[in-house]
Formats: C-alpha cells, sequence, structure tokens
C-alpha cells in the first residue's frame, strides 16, 4: 500500500517535483497534481513484500544533469541509538531496509496496440542505478531532461521477512535529487525527498502459493543480448534469478536437454550439467530468502525411439523423486491443439501417463471430455467462462470441477486475444467490443491489465499462470527499437516484464519493466496488492 502526497513545488526552483503511484505510466507530457504539502513517499509493506512509488520531475525550462540516490530506511529505534565516536551510529543491519532507485526509461511505440493503445513514447524499462545481481554501477544518472518532459524515477522497499514482527514498525530514509541549475549560473541544486516505510504484521511467504510457469530460451536471450551460444548459460541464470526475484518461475532455460548415452531401449542420463543449472532455483539456493520454482518443464530429445522414451521419462520420475522436485514436473504436451487434433494429442497424453503417471501433462486448451490423459489445463482466459465474444470453444469453470476432484490442475494464460491477433494490428469496428478491457502485458495498457492477472486468478479458483515466451522477439529485433508483434507492443516477447538494458556494460543484465510486471505479492494467490508494477 502507498500513500502518496501528490505535488508541490520545490521552494524556489521551477523545478516541479511529485509522487506518482507505482502502478501509474507516466507519460512524458504529464503534469503535477496540485498538493498542500511537499512530496513525500509513505509506504506500508508486509515482510517480503516489495513496495514502489514514482518520483516525478519536471520544469518548463528542463533539468540539467539529473541524478537520484538514496541511503537505506532506518528504523526509528536505531535513529535514536547514541553515535559512535566517529560520529555514525552503531551498524543494525536487521534493523535497515534498501531502497533501491532506478530511472524509468520511455520507449517509443510507432504504432498502437488496438484498439486500447496508442503510438508515442511509453515508460518501460526501470534502469537501476546500481545491478541486483553484479553490483555494477548503471548508466541510469545522471540525465538531462527536456524541457516541459516529465521524468520519472522509481523508488522500491523490499523488507525482508522477520521484519513483520513488531506491527506497526516505522523507518525512515530520503531520496536525495540533485541537477545543475543554469538559471543561477550553472550552480548545483537539489531537493529532498522523505520515505517512510510502517511494517504490516505478517510476512509474505518466500515460495508465492499461485504457480507461475513463464517460458523462456537462453538461446533467444543471448541473441537479445549480442552475444553468442557459450553466453546462454550466463544469461539463463541471470534471468532464472531476477524472475524468481519477483515471485516469477522460468521454463525452458537453456533448452539443453541432459546428456545421456543409449543401449538398446535403456538410456543412461548424466544428470550433472542439468542439475547444475535447475537445482539451486528449486530447491530454494538461489536466493537468500529461499525462494522456489514453482514449475519445471520435462525436457526429452526429439530422436529417441519409443522404448528409449519410456526409459528417459522414468529416470526423470525417478530422479526427481529422488530430488524432491517431483510434485513440480510437467511434460508440455502440446500448445494450442485444434479440436481435430485432440485424438492425435490425447495418444500423446496417454503415453506419457502410461510411462511415468507421476509427470504432469500440461496442455494449453480449454477442457475436453476427449483429452482424459490431460491433468493440467491451461485455457486462454478468454475461454474461461459460458460464453466469450473472442474464443471459438469457451468451457465455463465449474466443468472443471470433476477434474479437480481427480487430482487435475487449472491454469490459465493470456494472448494477443486479449487485443487482437491480426498481424496488421487493424481491429474492426465490429470486433472492438471484443477485445477491450480485458488483461493484457503489452506495453501501452494500462498497468491495471497486467495487475489484474493475479487478484483474477485467487478470485476465479486459478492455481497457476502460463506465457509462453518472453524473449521471443529476441531471435529477430532489438526490444528497445522493435516491440511489436502479435497485434500489440510486447505480447510474446517482454511478458514477464524483463528487457535487455541499453548498457553495454561487462554483464548488460537484463532491466525490468515498469507499471507492466509482477511482484512477489501478486502471485501469492492471495488478494493482497495483487500484480504491481515492475517486475523481475
Amino acid at each position: 500500500m502507498l500513500a502518496c502526497v501528490a505535488a508541490a513545488l520545490v521552494a524556489s526552483s521551477s523545478v516541479q517535483i511529485w509522487i506518482a503511484d507505482e502502478s501509474e505510466k507516466v507519460l512524458p507530457d504529464a503534469t503535477p497534481r496540485r498538493a498542500k504539502e511537499p512530496a513525500r513517499i509513505r509506504f506500508s509493506a508486509a515482510g517480503g513484500e516489495c513496495i514502489g512509488a514514482q518520483i516525478v520531475v519536471r520544469s518548463e525550462k528542463g533539468v540539467k544533469a539529473l541524478s537520484a540516490s538514496a541511503q537505506p530506511l532506518v528504523s526509528a529505534e536505531e535513529r535514536a541509538l547514541p553515535a559512535t565516536g566517529g560520529g555514525r551510529r552503531p551498524e543494525h543491519p536487521t534493523a535497515r531496509v534498501s531502497l533501491d532507485v532506478m530511472r524509468v526509461a520511455t520507449i517509443l511505440l510507432a504504432r498502437p496496440t488496438e484498439p486500447e493503445g496508442r503510438a508515442g513514447e511509453w515508460p518501460d524499462a526501470l534502469i537501476p542505478v546500481r545491478d541486483p545481481l553484479f553490483g555494477q554501477t548503471r548508466r541510469a544518472f545522471p540525465i538531462d531532461v527536456g524541457a516541459g518532459r516529465a521524468q520519472a524515477i522509481f523508488v522500491e522497499a523490499c523488507p525482508a521477512r522477520g521484519l513483520s514482527g513488531t506491527r506497526g514498525a516505522r523507518f525512515s530514509s530520503t531520496i536525495q535529487l540533485g541537477w545543475i541549475d543554469d538559471s543561477s549560473g550553472a550552480k548545483l541544486a537539489g531537493a529532498r525527498v522523505p520515505v517512510e516505510l510502517k511494517m504490516r504484521g505478517f510476512d509474505l511467504p518466500a515460495t508465492p502459493a499461485l504457480v507461475t510457469a513463464f517460458g523462456f530460451s537462453g538461446y533467444s536471450a543471448a541473441k537479445g543480448h549480442k552475444r553468442g551460444p557459450e553466453a546462454n548459460p550466463e544469461l539463463t541464470r541471470a534471468y532464472d534469478t531476477i524472475a524468481l526475484r519477483r515471485g516469477i518461475t522460468l521454463f525452458g532455460g537453456t533448452q539443453n536437454t541432459p546428456p545421456y548415452q543409449a543401449h538398446g531401449d535403456e538410456v543412461k542420463i548424466d544428470w550433472k550439467v542439468y542439475d547444475d543449472e535447475v537445482a539451486p532455483f528449486l530447491d530454494g539456493t538461489a536466493l537468500p530468502d529461499g525462494a522456489r520454482w514453482t514449475s519445471v518443464e520435462l525436457r526429452e530429445p526429439k530422436t529417441l525411439t519409443r522404448g528409449q522414451r519410456r526409459s528417459w521419462r522414468r529416470a526423470w520420475m525417478s530422479h526427481f523423486q529422488e530430488r524432491g522436485w517431483l510434485d513440480r514436473l510437467f511434460a508440455y504436451v502440446e500448445d494450442e491443439p485444434a479440436a481435430k487434433d485432440f485424438a492425435r494429442v490425447e495418444q500423446h497424453a496417454r503415453e506419457l501417463r502410461e510411462d511415468a503417471p507421476s509427470i504432469r501433462r500440461l496442455v494449453t486448451t480449454a477442457w475436453s471430455d476427449q483429452l482424459p490423459s490431460i491433468d493440467v489445463w491451461v485455457p486462454l482466459l478468454n475461454c474461461l467462462g459460458e460464453g466469450s465474444p473472442n474464443c471459438p470453444r469457451p468451457v465455463a469453470r465449474s466443468r472443471y470441477r470433476d477434474a479437480e476432484a481427480k487430482g487435475a490442475w487449472v491454469w490459465w494464460y493470456q494472448s494477443c486475444m486479449s487485443h487482437g491477433c491480426d498481424p496488421s494490428g487493424v481491429v474492426l469496428p465490429q470486433h472492438r467490443a471484443a477485445f477491450t478491457g480485458w488483461p493484457d502485458y503489452v506495453i501501452d495498457a494500462p498497468a491495471t491489465a497486467a495487475r489484474a492477472m493475479g487478484a483474477l486468478a485467487f478470485a476465479n479458483g486459478i492455481a497457476g499462470e502460463l506465457y509462453y515466451d518472453v524473449v521471443y522477439s529476441y531471435d529477430f529485433s532489438d526490444p528497445w527499437e522493435l516491440q511489436y508483434g502479435f497485434g500489440g507492443n510486447g505480447d510474446g516477447n517482454e511478458g514477464v516484464c524483463i528487457d535487455a538494458g541499453p548498457d553495454r556494460g561487462p554483464h548488460r543484465g537484463p532491466e525490468r519493466r515498469a507499471a507492466e510486471g509482477i511482484r512477489r505479492e501478486g502471485r501469492t494467490g492471495r488478494p493482497l496488492n495483487p500484480c504491481p508494477v515492475a517486475s523481475v
């Protein structure tokens, strides 16, 4: 929860500063709202929750060399301690909360996402002052802001689990803004924005209750980062880590199957390289808070014989049972099969069930009695209901109850059907109503279109969310220059809100998407601040 004072002029300055909610997409032509007191940020958060706000800076004359920095939020108890001999208070790490600062960069959209979006500049990437993975300084600041242009600065606090023990505990800090004031002979000018955090009396779990499975390919990421395929493992680990920090599980990873030897119908798998890739995320050792992946996919070579497939699947079932991962393992049987292909899909699913019954079998389609071997149903969210103008085969939520009673899971996914899938991007007038008001991850949709996913999952008893590919566009374009695909800006390439940042440093890291993303509290399956801005 964020309580923010909307707008105020900095004393003796033409620079305007105001606070915007974390979910607001602050466009470059934004203007301040009037407020009765100076800009101030007031946070309220649970342990393990991330909460954000945006400081917006604007001047009719422009702002030269704008910079922003922050000190950690410090508890009232620590501030009350006497200073040491050196004039500094003693260190109390548990009584501090880091305050991260990021510049909100804009993306120029050449065409709108019909029917609700529009072309132009949109806030999207979050460029951190310091990279959270490698600890390197990024090129967030300083930055010149054009005349009459609004520049948003994203501020985020993520109090650790355990700090909620004292309900109502308060922490405080300030954001220091600086710029060069040409009207005063190029002198340094600045402002301080106070930040307050009040702890809520509970913690969020490290691992969300809502399962996620967002598709990823390390080979595609390497192309997007202008690296060779040898960078696949490094980039996969970076993306997996940043996504997990936000409660998101990526599946697909390096795309590599573990090495094996075949002897007739039997296969012997060497698990070392594969386990090195996935074990930290499945075991909960990748992050200090112990967060774990909520799903993982079966990888299977296409060249195996029928007997070898059986041996392969049973080896996976046995290995995952031994490692304690089996409850999260699924086989992606087929993506969006047509009804005419259901007999073939069922044959594949039945084979999987006979070979390794403990490996769940997933298909992205609405429930059908023609697919009795499927036990992870992933319908398009547009198709979950009695009727939908843009779904060819809608199935009511109640029709899944019998399957769930037998142990099946119901996930869902969103796609270009939220806005129209025609490559031309044109939505005819008679179809506009059918593609209006749906949840969506495109850049030029309201942030609430993304935030709604967590709350809607909770309201509809949905156990998980799938997204087919978060780095799709990396195979053929630079997402800083082209985001359009499948009739929308960002659909099919940035669904999890991970983007290749413009920084060309030695660890050109994934940057986060603003006002689009998915935070841990949005994936807990609880209606607590579902799906706020700035994801992974």
